[in-house]
């Protein structure tokens, strides 16, 4: 592929990070085998409790798993999802019975029924379900709190800062782009990101709008990386 900057990706680190640390043997290196460009944004993702849970915060939250060890489960839809989880039990100390799903699809209506205890999930039709008091929304992946719900505070304010997996997208070239290219691609797409039209079509999307440096891309994906391959490897997930 010629890296003459007009072919670019668009990628998630669903791509860049999972789809490489969860592999035995990865068909591609996500830090040599592209140009980072910029940063896009990061995920909009809360941690949320079924009403049923008597927790109206993390922290009661936290206190009451620590009190019933093994009593409440935790749904996930996606390999980001099982490593927010890891986090969270790492940090706090409790334990929670971990029920997988092929998705945050089928997930939802186990959550809304009270069969699954609590998930991270992102934006979608769970936030319509916390305004309406079907689920309980007690802290986001975010540096700020979000726009969505601004009552929620970050998973910092909310007392558990080693929750630090993030979901994040970022665009990419291929390798050996130009520096003058990479420069002038970086300049239009942190420009594009200061746009009200590209916030609002990104946080449609779920995504809080992030610009960076190739040089902060870069060291986002391969810290992001390690931390991946670290948490694969302490929670005992097989590998593909």
């Amino acid at each position: 592929m010629d890296p003459d900057g007009y072919t670019i990706m668009f990628a998630s680190n669903s791509a860049m990070t999972a789809a490489v640390a969860l592999r035995k043997e990865a068909r591609y290196d996500p830090l040599k085998d592209f140009t980072p460009i910029s940063m896009v944004g990061r995920a909009t993702v809360f941690f949320y409790c079924h009403p049923s849970v008597p927790a109206k915060t993390m922290k009661e939250f936290v206190d009451y798993a620590r009190a019933n060890p093994g009593k409440l489960n935790y749904g996930t839809g996606n390999p980001l999802s099982i490593l927010y989880n890891v986090q969270l039990m790492q940090a706090t100390g409790i334990n929670m019975i971990h029920v997988p799903y092929k998705g945050e699809g089928p997930l939802m209506p186990d959550i809304v029924a009270g069969r699954v205890h609590s998930s991270f999930l992102s934006q979608g039709t769970a936030i319509s379900l916390a305004k309406e008091g079907k689920l309980r929304a007690l802290a986001v992946l975010l540096k700020e709190r979000s726009a969505l719900l601004p009552e929620v505070p970050t998973i910092d304010e909310a007392g558990v800062p080693e929750v630090s997996v993030r979901q994040w997208a970022g665009i990419f070239g291929p390798p050996g782009m130009a520096r003058e290219i990479v420069r002038r691609l970086n300049a239009e797409v942190n420009a594009a990101l200061q746009r009200p039209e590209v916030i609002e079509k990104l946080r449609s999307y779920g995504y809080a709008t992030e610009g960076s440096t190739p040089e902060r891309l870069l060291e986002i994906n391969r810290d992001d990386l390690a931390l991946w391959r670290r948490l694969v490897k302490e929670a005992g997930i097989p590998l593909e």
